[in-house]
């Protein structure tokens, strides 16, 4: 009997406070860290990201200037890994920052970072073209 007591108990409790107290669910930051957070990050990602963008550009702008002697060929360096590696660590830590902040319920972080993400997986897409058209 008395263990029907313990039960009727704990359902008492999630009813009047929402779920178990002996949960080990964490519970969720406040919607004020949540947004202070977001715009951390937003700053942050978005100074990475016109990094990325200014590399672009400044690799793009030396790949089209042409000689000085036009008659003669300049040798090739051949495909950038480390460019290639570059263009593409700014979106899988975009990618893993999504994927912490979600799990962390901090969901206006979360969609600021997806944003991010968005931008750049696209800036990284032109990147590579970019090195593969080069080479």
């Amino acid at each position: 009997m008395a263990r029907f007591d313990g039960i009727r108990k704990k359902i008492g409790n999630r009813r009047r406070y929402g779920r178990d107290k002996t949960s080990a669910e964490p519970a969720r930051p406040s919607r004020l860290t949540d947004i202070v957070v977001a715009l951390l990050l937003a700053v942050a990602d978005a100074l990475a990201l016109a990094g990325i963008g200014l590399i672009l550009t400044l690799g793009g702008m030396a790949a089209t200037m042409g000689d000085a002697q036009p008659g003669t060929q300049r040798p090739h360096p051949g495909f950038s890994f480390s460019g290639l590696a570059l263009a593409w660590v700014v979106p899988a830590a975009l990618a893993v920052s999504t994927f912490v902040h979600a799990s962390l319920r901090m969901p206006v972080t979360a969609v600021v970072q997806g944003l991010f993400l968005i931008v750049g997986i696209v800036l990284a897409f032109a990147e590579t073209y970019m090195l593969v058209s080069i080479a």
